[in-house]
């Protein structure tokens, strides 16, 4: 096969999850990725689409989704199989430290000719770290927007030249670890607009598209997104996405912006190839304003796009933004995450409104008659008892009175897990803001994630619980909200009960764990049961986050290229 300029990989959070004995319980039910966090970052469809533009050739292997999709995939023999002269590997955040680390390794090991990346919140973070202990490693780009640092380093690597002089790299120059001056982050992210169309290219080249694909369940459900802006203007205390992280990381003091017109662009670019859903990602309030978001809706408006579309808000809206949200489509949903139904826990965490606000938003949208508004709450806060966390099912029940019905409304709760994020505030300064910090460099991290159950792997404890607690509070906080929904008639029993079995199982896990070492006897049964709930049960509860008929339904691509992808859906 043709040699790449740049491939790069995905790694399942832990690298060797399917021999390994390990439960990893609700830590991803709130992102469509699987518990192995197998959606690649945002970022590959960026650098993808700057290179190729530059006439490289550009690949993605998502190794953790085909990982999940094929049992019998083995993913060295990908690992050998590509060719290239950069090897980029993604550590964005913390949960992928082993993967991310293992792939590193035995690229270089099969490759050592070529030069080894990483990249990333979690890489930028850590970049001395891994340069000094991680000798596969040959550099850390550093920065949220590296296209023009991976073009230059790329070319550089072909023509067998070191990376001196490169802005935001790091890098091993003859033993000696130097940091290049960093480059200035941009604040507009119109050059930066993705053509998804690199996504089809590659699927034809591979012919798999397991491999290539964003996540695992995105045959069956696919979602694609349109990111509006990056940084951020609100300091969510644990977040490593927050406007103190994006500083201290990325020395980013304002968030930049795609344009209007680039973002409706990019949403009929994906409109054209499929009917799938459109997260529009980022709150459009954010750098711009409400009468600047008004002018992103005119544009999506303009578009006339026939998609389902999502949107995302930080605090709540408006009744002016949800009606030109409204106008755009019956198929439109929103969400927010208030993260606790406790004012003060969620001020706490840095989310600046009342109940009050949020009641009045949810009120609107049932008025407007979204197809669904979805909330999101979490355990493992500052100021949360265990008391405090379990009481979201109430609120929740609270919540649809108001609304006026329980059609087209829907709520989800997850533990803060499995780590707080590096630069975060949290992180930082655990201590101003009730935490206390378990372990702090990276390779402990790593070693976190081979832990068997989840609660075995966060990285913090509160003043107010201790992991055990978290655990405990985070199930019953998720089964008591299950019933809510069952009882409602939001879930059906077949829904129910996988999240029931799980959290039974998740309990009689962790107390065994914590008991002593498992006999191997106990340790081939939890694996066989843990495999099956992580993964079969996990895309059955995952179906409710983000509606989607299947991607062979969803494609609307030219001939003969649609006939082609067909018969690759046929055989994934």
């Amino acid at each position: 096969m043709a040699r790449y300029d740049l491939a790069l990989f995905h790694a399942p959070s832990v690298f060797d999850f399917r021999q390994k004995t390990m439960f990893k319980g609700p830590v991803s039910e709130v992102v469509p990725s699987l518990y192995v966090f197998d959606m690649y970052p945002y970022g590959f469809l960026t650098l993808a689409s700057w290179l190729s533009k530059k006439g490289m050739r550009v690949g993605i292997f998502n190794l953790a989704a085909k990982m999940v999709l094929d049992p019998n995939y083995d993913p060295l023999h990908t690992i050998k199989r590509v060719e290239a002269s950069v090897y980029g590997v993604d550590l964005h955040w913390l949960v992928h430290a082993h993967g991310a680390l293992e792939v590193a390794r035995l690229l270089k090991d099969s490759h050592p000719e070529s030069r080894v990346i990483l990249g990333g919140i979690s890489a930028s973070y850590y970049w001395r770290e891994i340069l000094e202990r991680y000798s596969f490693v040959d550099a850390v780009v550093l920065g949220d927007t590296t296209e023009e640092s991976m073009e230059e380093l790329v070319r550089r690597a072909e023509s067998g030249r070191g990376f001196g002089g490169i802005p935001g790299v790091a890098w091993r120059d003859s033993g000696r670890i130097r940091l290049e001056p960093p480059r200035e982050p941009p604040e507009d992210l119109d050059p930066y607009a993705v053509d998804h169309s690199v996504l089809v290219k590659m699927a034809l080249r591979e012919r798999d598209l397991g491999l290539i694909a964003p996540c695992a369940s995105f045959i069956q459900a696919p979602i694609a997104a349109v990111l509006t802006v990056k940084g951020c203007q609100h300091n969510c205390v644990t977040c490593g996405g927050s406007r103190e992280a994006f500083k201290r990381i990325f020395g980013r003091e304002r968030v930049a912006l795609k344009s209007p017109e680039a973002i409706a662009e990019e949403a009929s670019s994906i409109s054209s190839m499929s009917r799938m859903t459109i997260f529009i990602l980022g709150d459009l309030r954010m750098g711009r304003g409400e009468e600047g978001s008004l002018e992103v809706l005119r544009a999506l408006k303009k578009a006339d796009l026939d998609n389902p579309l999502m949107f995302e808000f930080f605090y709540p809206a408006s009744r002016r933004l949800l009606e030109a949200i409204r106008a755009l489509g019956d198929d439109v949903y929103i969400q927010i995450s208030p993260e606790s139904q406790d004012e003060d826990i969620r001020r706490a965490f840095g989310r600046m409104y009342g109940n009050a606000e949020l009641e009045k938003m949810v009120r609107l949208a049932g008025e407007l008659e979204f197809k669904r508004l979805d909330l999101y709450f979490m355990t493992g806060l500052p100021k949360q008892t265990y008391g405090t966390a379990i009481r979201v099912a109430d609120y929740f029940s609270r919540l649809v009175e108001i609304h006026g019905t329980a059609e087209g409304i829907d709520a989800f709760t997850a533990p803060l897990a499995p780590f707080l994020d590096p630069g975060s505030l949290a992180f930082e300064k655990p201590e101003a803001y009730g935490y206390k910090l378990l372990f702090r460099d990276l390779e402990s991290h790593r070693r976190a994630l081979e832990e068997p159950h989840w609660g075995l792997t966060l990285n913090y404890r509160t003043i107010w619980m201790d992991r055990p607690e978290i655990v405990e509070a985070s199930l019953a906080a998720s089964l008591r909200l299950a019933e809510a929904k069952r009882d409602m008639g939001l879930i059906g029993d077949d829904i129910f009960e996988a999240i029931r079995e799980r959290i039974s199982f998740d309990r009689q896990v962790y107390a065994r764990l914590r008991s002593g070492p498992l006999t191997p006897e106990e340790e081939a049964e939890l694996k066989e049961k843990a495999m099956e709930l992580a993964l079969e049960k996990e895309l059955i509860i995952n179906k409710e986050l983000y509606p989607s008929a299947p991607l062979s339904e969803c494609l609307r691509l030219p001939q003969p290229l649609g006939t082609l992808v067909a018969k690759l859906l046929g055989a994934s």
